[in-house]
């Protein structure tokens, strides 16, 4: 996460200084091509540079609650609860939708005379997204190498939950009273984000969902959707579920 951050923040950065040099010296002769690829350029750095902080933040940040033996799982909740983080969400889905529209001007346009550095200028950009966005995936697969093969186990049928054992798992309704032992913002099973009012189940793991999505999920397969941990697993949980059947008969 480190490397992938710092490595955003200062490719954006040094991409833009070139670019920026160049459309300033030949911002006139530009305009004469058959696309706008000097909008493009311009728009595209800028957009570079608006994430830029965002993502040196949250490098300095993980730096030092590493350094401290702070908790890290903590510190990427806050952090990506914050407005600067959804903000450059935000500009970050603009910068996918506008690097596309470049690539199809750059496919569409035509040898400019006036200005020819415009079209290497912009294939540049565009190739270097590219490249970041394969060193991003590189860094990922190098943190979470695919685990060696075993032997094929002979597969099992997911076995479901039970309504009882459902049910006995707690419910807590998402609010500010409950929002510092809530870790997610989201759910993991429909991928959306909890808001006041929302009725959260909590799984044994500690994991939070939404309750109809994790009673649907559970009658499936008995297991936590993040973690993979069998709801029954602490057998606390199934001898209090037990006697809370014996107390009740």
């Amino acid at each position: 996460m480190k490397v992938v951050m710092l490595f955003g923040s200062l490719s954006g950065i040094l991409i833009s200084i070139p670019c920026g040099v160049f459309l300033s010296c030949h911002w006139e002769p530009c305009g004469l091509c058959n696309r706008p690829l000097r909008c493009w350029v311009l728009v595209h750095c800028l957009l570079q540079v608006l994430q830029a902080p965002v993502r040196l933040i949250f490098f300095t940040q993980l730096c030092h609650v590493q350094r401290q033996n702070g908790d890290i799982q903590e510190c990427v909740r806050m952090l990506t609860l914050s407005q600067a983080w959804k903000a450059s969400k935000t500009v970050s889905i603009v910068t996918y939708g506008w690097f596309i529209l470049g690539v199809v001007w750059l496919l569409n346009s035509t040898h400019c005379n006036p200005c020819p550095g415009v079209y290497h200028l912009s294939l540049a950009a565009i190739l270097t997204a590219m490249l970041r966005l394969l060193v991003t995936l590189g860094v990922f697969y190098h943190s979470f190498p695919p685990r060696p093969q075993e032997e094929p186990q002979p597969s099992t049928k997911p076995r479901g939950a039970s309504q009882d054992m459902i049910d006995f798992m707690p419910l807590v309704e998402f609010g500010p009273h409950s929002r510092a032992d809530v870790l997610e913002s989201s759910c993991a099973v429909c991928l959306s984000e909890f808001e006041w009012g929302d009725v959260l189940r909590r799984l044994p793991c500690g994991h939070h969902f939404h309750s109809p999505c994790i009673d649907r999920w559970l009658r499936r397969n008995k297991v936590c959707p993040l973690c993979l941990q069998d709801i029954e697993e602490p057998p606390l949980l199934k001898g209090r579920l037990q006697l809370a059947k014996t107390k009740t008969a």
